[in-house]
């Protein structure tokens, strides 16, 4: 297992937040490091970033007991989120601890553990909450960095709240009459969001594999994929099967989401002619030519014909959508 440079954890934490959709800026680029997150609505935070390799205990511990080793005193600071974490490569995940538990404590305990079960099920699950002695471990994967850092309070809870985090290690089946028990209001919105994230995380994973990481009306790559709705998510008649997904780059996942473009049922690609006149006589139609020769004529379809979009999510989306082709 790769141990990584703290520039290399650093960059993981940065990667970690892009894809969550923020914008990262390091404002103190030495460790700890202090960094900036914004989002499009221009809501930003500030994170203190502890970070080091989640190794292995070694041949005096127990083998299934991993570990960050601290190297200086982790310190909570007013006005900062400070984060404590570890970076465990070969699961790819990062494991949260409890500041207010390790609070300037290196001289007197030198590092924080994790159970290699816990490393495990973040990998299959996403996200998974440990129990230990008085503080809860929190162990997730890059999409849920930002989710952990906001709820940070809230997923720390003394180990006597740890009923209503456990909900956290079933996020694959998990339902709102559970999430209706949990009487803390902060932490039950804590919960919801990181639920709602696993949700959107595994339709984007399962369309984009789908898809072969490819946009379907334009073929591009580049790590520049949305996974979009057919119907969309609110509407009724949704779901999260990948045959009601499809993957778009982002100018076409915004194009079709404006009823700029649309498919149908034969999985033809048409241009909204009338939105197209609307904005050539607002003075907005510039780059039309390109637009429509980088569309393919067909969608470009996943290999799987399983994976196809669904008829009848198609036909609901006309009436979603307000197409009429």
């Amino acid at each position: 297992m790769a141990n990584l440079r703290k520039e290399q954890l650093l960059g993981k934490v940065l990667d970690a937040m892009r894809e969550g959709g923020w914008l990262p800026s390091v404002l103190e680029s030495t460790h700890p490091y202090l960094i900036q997150a914004v989002n499009q609505e221009y809501f930003g935070f500030r994170v203190r970033l502890y970070i080091w390799n989640c190794t292995h205990g070694g041949t005096n511990r127990s083998a299934d007991e991993y570990r960050i080793q601290f190297t200086d005193a982790p310190i909570a600071r007013l006005g900062e989120l400070t984060l404590v974490l570890g970076w465990h490569d070969e699961a790819g995940v990062f494991v949260g601890w409890d500041v207010a538990a390790h609070d300037g404590r290196t001289a007197y305990s030198s590092s924080a553990q994790v159970k290699e079960s816990t490393l495990q099920a973040a990998h299959d699950r996403a996200f998974a909450m440990q129990e230990k002695g008085n503080e809860i471990v929190v162990a997730f994967q890059p999409a849920f960095f930002v989710d952990y850092a906001l709820g940070l309070t809230s997923l720390h809870q003394s180990a006597g709240d740890y009923g209503d985090l456990a909900l956290l290690n079933q996020l694959d089946h998990f339902d709102d009459t559970a999430l209706a028990q949990v009487r803390d209001e902060a932490r039950r919105v804590v919960i919801q969001q990181i639920a709602r994230r696993y949700r959107a995380s595994h339709f984007r994973g399962t369309v984009l594999s789908a898809y072969g990481h490819r946009c379907a009306f334009c073929g591009i790559q580049l790590g520049l994929l949305d996974a979009a709705h057919i119907v969309p998510v609110f509407s009724p008649g949704s779901s999260d099967e990948v045959n009601n997904g499809i993957a778009l780059c982002k100018t076409h996942h915004h194009a079709y989401d404006s009823n700029l473009v649309a498919f149908d049922v034969d999985f033809r690609i048409f241009v909204n002619e009338q939105r197209m006149t609307q904005l050539s006589q607002r003075g907005e139609g510039g780059g039309t030519q390109q637009f429509r020769a980088a569309l393919s004529q067909h969608l470009i379809l996943p290999a799987d014909p399983r994976n196809y979009p669904g008829r009848l999510y198609i036909e609901r989306s006309f009436e979603v959508r307000r197409w009429d082709l």
